[in-house]
């Protein structure tokens, strides 16, 4: 089961874009389940009660709590990093201001078919990836870290660090072989740094920095691949 919210205050629109998916799910054979919401107010509500959706069609123009405002209270308020926003509007002015809430993407309205092909496809595509692990062992023990859950590696002195919210964890091994095994949202950004752009709050020409608050330099070598990746993106996980 993948589940889908809706929020715009255009009932026609919300309608629609249901009509859309359905047809994606019909075809490709998937479940899906969608849920819908009028207002910004309705959606925060529903969010600290209710199971989040995996993807969110979210719209910006709404009239009280724009979506904006929401889209900051999932990550900063909820920490919830696991949503996959869709920002849509009938303008195109709003695409940098949506930087800090990490949006799979940023569709203008109309929608049609094979908009919604392509952002489910990479959506589910993120879905299933989030459920993958980081598997290693160390003194006799094996271990899975989900790689959403993992903020960024550093090596330092021949040892991998792995970097959580709440925890540290290491490991013997050379950073370069477990870039090797990371799904495409894991970015070198220096010999040392392999970090999950999920988890980046900031991002300048020669630092990143990290929601834990951590800022790692991006070195010289790495800054063309490192800014082509993210402007290219805008944020997108999965192409």
């Amino acid at each position: 089961m993948f589940r889908i919210g809706i929020c715009d205050d255009e009932k026609e629109t919300c309608k629609e874009l249901k009509k859309l998916l359905e047809q994606y799910a019909d075809f490709h054979q998937i479940e899906l389940e969608v849920n819908m919401w009028y207002t910004g107010e309705s959606l925060c509500n529903s969010l600290k009660k209710e199971n989040a959706p995996d993807m969110l069609f979210l719209d910006i123009e709404l009239i009280s709590t724009d979506g904006i405002a929401v889209g900051s209270f999932i990550r900063e308020e909820l920490e919830n990093m696991e949503i996959s926003i869709i920002y849509i509007s009938s303008k195109s002015s709003y695409a940098m201001s949506l930087f800090r809430t990490q949006p799979l993407d940023f569709l203008i309205k109309p929608l049609t078919s094979r908009i919604i092909e392509d952002i489910m496809n990479r959506g589910i595509k993120i879905y299933e990836r989030k459920r993958q692990f980081f598997e290693y062992s160390t003194k006799g023990y094996h271990y899975r870290i989900p790689f959403k859950d993992i903020l960024y590696f550093y090596s330092e002195n021949k040892k991998i660090n792995i970097v959580m919210k709440k925890e540290e964890m290491q490991l013997n091994g050379k950073l370069k072989d477990v870039a090797k095994t990371v799904p495409h949202n894991f970015i070198l950004i220096h010999q040392s740094y392999l970090i999950n752009l999920d988890f980046v709050e900031e991002c300048s020409y020669d630092v990143m920095k990290m929601q834990n608050g951590a800022l790692l330099n991006i070195s010289q070598p790495y800054r063309k691949s490192v800014r082509e990746q993210v402007m290219q993106n805008e944020w997108e996980k999965i192409k």
